[in-house]
């Protein structure tokens, strides 16, 4: 398969068919500079709401202060679904180590990174790859994206065969990373529980605990997916990412600020919002994991990403997930019985139960179309 960085790098003017989108998926399309400029500068538009957890105390969650933080959070997954993250504790200095590493293996020649290619026929999903949207078969439309992607974390969970030897840095600086991403998730999760009104340890646990007869916790998986979007000729005709909900838990992101991604405005169902380079924060997004244990209180965000003409755009993305098989995701028994509850908006399913359901959705979706 031709790497997307190769097609970049050709100097073709036009993009092959394979990746031009259908006529009714281009409405909003267009160069990702050009598109944030317009939306950030039309007056009274959407913006993404900045959350600033630095204040929560963990030892003593009823305190004004954090109190004041559980409901910016619990307003955001509600209403958005996605939000900027400040006070998140991640050292400025680790998170420029982990962009020059990640930048580092991606200025590689094309034949080195080979080496870690993966190979999604024969199941092996990790390792340098280019995408195929919605996994829909070699019909399938292409994205304009590169990517790396591998277990995080834990560590003991990991192929270190994909964990590129070129920046030497990149394994102690990705795996210091992991580490504060794992203890950032738990923290915000703990948040969020707290703001459907349950235990702090509540969502967490669900995430892990095994449905087997001998309920034991499992770990909470990361996988980190560093995404690398070369300038593309025709950007109107094309996407980095299409519209999706991730299947995970949460989603911390972070980029080289170049702008692309987009959100669409929940209980708006038209406006895509361009998220804006704001200086010390994470993106969060919700994903559906965590959309079902609340039952439907917090959002998953159907999200997609634009391209440019002029400059490469990278984003280090790190899904926080149960374990594909062990887990049973439903809505949380603390909502769904008892005095005054919520009727279950989901049927129970395994990580992998859900992932598959999307998967044969689009499948039959483009079948129907």
């Amino acid at each position: 398969m031709a790497r997307v960085e190769a097609l970049s790098m050709s100097g073709a003017t036009t993009i092959p068919a394979e990746y031009v989108r259908p006529q009714e998926e281009r409405q909003g399309l267009g160069d990702a500079y050009a598109e944030a400029a317009a939306c950030w500068s039309a007056a009274g538009s959407p913006r993404i709401p900045i959350v600033d957890v630095a204040a929560f105390d963990a030892a003593d969650p009823a305190s004004p202060a954090s109190l004041a933080v559980v409901d910016a959070v619990r307003a955001a997954a509600e209403d958005w679904g996605v939000m900027h993250l400040a006070g998140h504790g991640i050292p400025e200095d680790l998170i420029d180590a982990l962009r020059g590493a990640g930048t580092g293996f991606f200025r590689m020649p094309i034949e080195d990174k080979e080496a870690y290619a993966n190979d999604p026929a024969a199941g092996r999903l990790e390792g340098y790859g280019s995408r195929l949207a919605g996994s829909a078969g070699e019909d399938g439309k292409r994205e304009w994206e590169d990517y790396l992607l591998h277990m995080l974390h834990p560590d003991t969970r990991a192929d270190h065969a994909l964990w590129p030897a070129y920046p030497p840095e990149y394994v102690p600086v990705t795996k210091s990373f992991g580490e504060h991403v794992s203890a950032l998730s738990s923290r915000l999760l703990a948040i969020l529980s707290l703001g459907l009104g349950v235990q702090a340890g509540t969502l967490e646990r669900r995430l892990r605990l095994t449905s087997g007869e001998a309920q034991v916790e499992d770990d909470l998986l990361l996988k980190l997916k560093i995404n690398y979007y070369p300038r593309c000729p025709q950007p109107e005709l094309a996407v980095g990412v299409e519209a999706h909900t991730d299947v995970s838990a949460l989603s911390f992101i972070l980029t080289n600020g170049v702008p692309g991604l987009q959100v669409l405005r929940p209980g708006d169902g038209q406006t895509w919002v361009t998220a804006r380079d704001e200086p010390g924060t994470l993106v969060v997004h919700v994903g559906d994991a965590l959309e079902i244990l609340s039952n439907g209180r917090y959002t998953s965000v159907l999200h997609r990403v634009l391209v440019n003409r002029q400059a490469v755009r990278v984003s280090w993305v790190v899904f926080a997930q149960p374990p594909p098989d062990s887990v049973l995701l439903r809505p949380m028994p603390e909502l769904v019985q008892g005095d005054g509850a919520e009727t279950p908006r989901f049927e129970p399913r395994t990580f992998r139960q859900q992932l598959e359901r999307k998967v044969l959705k689009k499948t039959n979706d483009q079948q129907e179309d």
